[in-house]
């Protein structure tokens, strides 16, 4: 099971990247348009911090797409 939450986190990490990527941001700049540290993201991206649903909206908002784009993969 923990592997298995780990390979969620590491693939929506990526997707996560690749959504910031594709916008031009960097991470201070969706850290400016989420609230969330640029560490933070950093981990995220990475796969390395799970987090809550909420920190999930803000980033889809901060990258101005659908939260179903970020999970349409799982």
């Amino acid at each position: 099971m923990e592997n298995e939450n780990n390979e969620i986190l590491i693939k929506l990490g990526q997707t996560i990247r690749q959504a910031r990527i594709n916008k031009k941001l960097t991470l201070l700049e969706l850290e400016v348009l989420t609230g969330i540290s640029e560490g933070g993201i950093s981990n995220i991206e990475n796969g390395k911090k799970n987090f809550a649903v909420t920190t999930l909206i803000k980033l889809a908002k901060g990258l101005e797409i659908p939260l179903s784009k970020l999970l349409s993969d799982f």
